[in-house]
């Protein structure tokens, strides 16, 4: 399989890279940060598909069927991630030696909360609790109920880039609605001054 390296971008405190093959737009994006470990992401036809972890040496794979490129790409998939972060970090040292008064770019999320189903009283659902365009990538979920902190039922998906540098995230929460319960998802970010929160909670007729 051919590549081609199509270009390096420097963005306010991360490195991209990217690689194309001839039928598929296929890349791999690694991002350091100041507050952060490197992150590095492999990505076809616009969906993520392998993330390194770097604590388990080793590529996560998050599709059960692999497309070609992805397939042809494993087997050397993490030296790429693991020659990435000592990349990513040289590139990002270098700009800031070039321009050290550059402040880092910070963005905070935009929130909303929606449920899978209409809610109906003692049927079981899921809450979406969904924070966009917020950089960088580090942010923090929690859920309430009438005031008292969950952590049963709650999932937190990986993060996904936007097109525009940007990242967006999914916290999830599996619960059974009762006439007057409030539940509360609250999003905190280092680009946002104050806790973000936002409420669910209505009176259902039985």
């Amino acid at each position: 399989m051919a590549l081609s390296v199509i270009a390096l971008i420097l963005s306010a405190g991360a490195a991209c890279g990217y690689i194309q093959t001839q039928s598929h737009n296929f890349h791999y994006i690694y991002g350091c940060y100041e507050s952060d470990d490197v992150r590095v992401d492999a990505v076809v036809d616009d969906d993520v598909v392998a993330y390194a972890d770097f604590n388990k040496e080793e590529v996560v794979w998050v599709l059960p069927h692999l497309p070609q490129p992805a397939k042809d790409f494993k087997k050397m998939a993490y030296g790429v991630a693991k020659a990435s972060t000592a990349h990513c970090h040289s590139v990002l040292g270098k700009a800031k030696n070039a321009d050290p008064g550059a402040p880092l770019r910070q963005d905070p999320p935009d929130i909303y909360i929606y449920t899978r189903y209409e809610g109906e009283a003692s049927v079981m659902n899921t809450l979406f609790c969904v924070a966009n365009h917020f950089y960088p990538p580090t942010i923090n979920f929690t859920w309430t109920k009438n005031g008292v902190e969950l952590t049963e039922g709650v999932a937190n998906l990986r993060y996904r880039h936007n097109r525009d540098g940007t990242f967006h995230m999914i916290s999830t929460l599996l619960f059974t609605p009762q006439p007057g319960d409030h539940y509360i998802c609250t999003v905190e970010h280092q680009a946002a001054k104050v806790p973000v929160s936002k409420s669910w909670g209505r009176i259902i007729t039985l």
